[in-house]
């Protein structure tokens, strides 16, 4: 395959359409090129009019919107397997089936948004969901949104969405998805070689497409994608952390279940190369387990989150005190969401229920939260580096913990520990933001 013609993996453009010390509204809106012009109008009659609130939630819903849509053209069942989604499928609406904060973590782990980008409409979710769900009649006037924080909404929806025509990353996605199904390729190949040496998210997501593409695949297809697997696979499993040899086993498991004998062929040919047998689970207990905390993180992230979190956070500690180990991560992931809580504070109501999960954690198991997944958990890492409570509870509870770092391997992860235990916040902050920048 000729190099002009080969398939141009991913990458996040840090192309800046409006600068960050613009902040004239009328300038930044000008900018939103995926706006209609009375659209762009609104928004600055609004602003100038100072309903801020009315401004950023238009802003936010819109931007979002747009954001889905473009997500949407991947396909329903391949986003579904990107989020661990089941209940995603080809009848969804994935406007409304994907939240918020799913639809930014994917566009940040496709490359189509910068980490910045991504940490930014994180922070400006939160901002506009704060206000949006504030009780107007008990609110001040010294409470209410300020024009910095509504200006600054609507640049950053403005830089990492509204202000690109168009975003390739879904066609390249796409494409890189028909190769693996409509040839076999090679390990001398241009994309092989360029696998092997992208960045971890790339190669997680690799994973994730080579699976729903055995998963769905059939004659000519599965072929095409079983030969890819046992050569990928193989080459990538030295590089795979945890999570994600278990998505293979998990994938292995179903696969078995439901009878589908020319795909567990195939499974079980690349399980045998790399000696994988050991992540197949027992049961898919974790799939329950995975879908609860999904619940329990959809409502931390979302409006009215005080009031919405207990409930799923008991029936997640009511599942009982051995968590599955493909479900771990998700689940350590979920109960920090609740026990740390958000710049305004802690979901009361759901802190018995998140402690008892968290107290059910071996030490072992933290280790292999922090090693595993901490470096890469695009929800928890924001905490530590952003003002309010959080940092102050991931201190507390961390180091009451007494993990030593050395049992770590990664470095970053082990000084963070390490910083943790010595009670340095401003330290455990820095370090959190450099994992976050450089999550892969």
């Amino acid at each position: 395959m000729s190099q002009e013609n080969a398939v141009v993996l991913w990458d996040a453009s840090p192309i800046a359409v409006i600068s960050d010390r613009i902040t004239d509204p009328v300038q930044i809106a000008g900018s939103a090129l995926l706006l209609r012009p009375r659209e762009r109008s609104q928004i600055v009659a609004n602003l100038r009019a100072g309903h801020f609130e009315v401004a950023t939630t238009f802003i936010w819903q819109r931007t979002m919107n747009l954001l889905k849509k473009q997500l949407a053209t991947l396909g329903n069942e391949f986003i579904g397997e990107l989020l661990q989604r089941p209940d995603i499928d080809e009848n969804s609406e994935i406007v409304t089936a994907v939240s918020d904060r799913e639809a930014i973590s994917l566009a940040r782990d496709l490359g189509m948004l910068t980490a910045t980008q991504a940490m930014r409409l994180v922070h400006s979710q939160e901002v506009v969901n704060h206000f949006a769900s504030a009780d107007e009649d008990s609110v001040s006037d010294d409470e209410m949104m300020t024009q910095d924080e509504a200006v600054g909404c609507l640049r950053v929806c403005v830089q990492g969405i509204l202000g690109h025509e168009k975003i390739a990353v879904a066609e390249d996605f796409s494409e890189f998805r028909r190769s693996l199904e409509g040839r076999t390729f090679k390990i001398d190949d241009h994309e092989i070689e360029k696998l092997q040496a992208s960045p971890y998210l790339f190669v997680r997501t690799a994973i994730s497409v080579l699976l729903s593409v055995l998963r769905k695949g059939t004659g000519a297809t599965l072929e095409h994608a079983s030969r890819n697997a046992l050569l990928i696979i193989p080459l990538l499993w030295d590089r795979l952390k945890r999570t994600e040899r278990w998505q293979l086993g998990q994938a292995y498991a179903s696969e078995f279940n439901n009878g589908n004998r020319e795909t567990v062929k195939a499974l079980h040919a690349v399980l045998v190369a790399v000696k994988g047998f050991d992540y197949v689970p027992e049961n898919l207990r974790s799939t329950t387990f995975s879908r609860v905390a999904s619940s329990v993180i959809a409502a931390h992230q979302g409006i009215n989150n005080f009031y919405n979190e207990p409930a799923p956070m008991r029936e997640l500690a009511s599942l009982g005190t051995s968590i599955p180990s493909p479900a771990l991560p998700l689940c350590m992931t979920a109960a920090l969401c609740v026990r740390l809580g958000n710049q305004y504070g802690q979901a009361w109501a759901a802190q018995a229920a998140a402690k008892e999960v968290l107290d059910s954690i071996s030490d072992e198991r933290w280790l292999y939260y922090l090693d595993d997944r901490l470096e890469r958990d695009l929800v928890i890492l924001p905490k530590l580096f952003s003002p309010g409570k959080p940092l102050q509870e991931w201190m507390s509870l961390v180091a009451s913990k007494h993990l030593d770092p050395e049992e770590l391997t990664g470095k970053n992860v082990k000084l963070l520990l390490s910083a943790t235990n010595k009670g340095n916040s401003p330290r455990v902050s820095e370090l959190a933001r450099s994992l976050y920048q450089s999550a892969a």
